[in-house]
């Protein structure tokens, strides 16, 4: 179970920020808070046998311009198919695979466990069997050029100004990252178009009383381009779709689709 991080100043502005003036925001207009992005499980998955993926903001540790490697540009090379809700491995092989590298199964296969716990009678089946579980894996991310993934997310505080909530888990500059066998970091390039949820008072009442402000976000990317920095693999893109679902007392419901494209 990896540990998801949260920028601590970062989580408690936002907080500040939802709560400043309580009932009074909503009179005043509310301000965009600037929360993380927590990756939710996969439609009909425990959300405990799902394990999370840490999260980080680009602004607290931003790579210096020389330490990023340009790997990949737009477009034509990537694939079209998905690969829908991705764990970490899943994703160190798609990193893999879009920098043209062989991973080495072998190599990792020693560190399963079932590999690590055989005896020298069985330890060869069991490390090839290991392979071709890697080797399987591997394989189902090939012609990739979308990815599903859920996100969680946070509510602001009702914007009466503009009209709508603000979505924590697209504030403008959030990664959400994946440990694996490598750092890969996800990158939306139009998150910013995703941030605000308009929506009218009556309607945002509704939302808040079956969401509490918390919310799951369903996002189809568009993968447009891969780089390596000094931080690991970054993989660029563009979001698609997006459907946000609350889950209030297990009763999972669809409260809008939104398209980009």
């Amino acid at each position: 179970m990896h540990k998801i991080n949260f920028p601590a100043a970062l989580m408690t502005a936002a907080f500040l920020l939802a709560g400043c003036g309580g009932q009074g925001a909503a009179d005043g207009g509310g301000e965009a808070p600037q929360g993380g992005v927590t990756p939710a499980p996969a439609p009909g998955t425990p959300a405990t046998s799902a394990a999370p993926m840490a999260v980080k903001t680009d602004r607290a540790a931003k790579p210096a311009k020389s330490a990023e490697k340009d790997r990949a540009s737009a477009g034509p090379d990537f694939g079209t198919a998905v690969l829908a809700y991705p764990d970490d491995l899943q994703m160190t092989m798609l990193a893999y695979r879009l920098t043209d590298r062989e991973p080495p199964f072998a190599e990792w296969a020693k560190d399963a466990y079932e590999v690590r716990t055989a005896d020298e009678f069985n330890r060869a089946a069991r490390t090839e069997a290991e392979v071709a579980r890697l080797g399987d894996i591997y394989a189902s991310t090939e012609g990739a050029g979308y990815l599903q993934i859920r996100l969680n997310s946070q509510l602001s505080q009702y914007d009466s100004s503009n009209g709508g909530y603000y979505l924590t888990a697209f504030s403008p500059g959030n990664q959400v990252s994946f440990g694996g066998k490598e750092q890969v970091s996800l990158q939306m390039d139009n998150m910013a178009d995703a941030f605000f949820w308009p929506m009218d008072a009556a309607r945002a009442q509704e939302v808040l009383a079956h969401s509490s402000r918390r919310v799951d976000i369903d996002t189809k990317m568009k993968i447009t381009g891969i780089q390596r920095r000094s931080t690991g693999i970054v993989i660029r893109g563009n979001i698609v779709s997006y459907g946000i679902y609350s889950d209030r007392y297990g009763d999972q419901r669809l409260m809008e689709q939104m398209n980009l494209e």
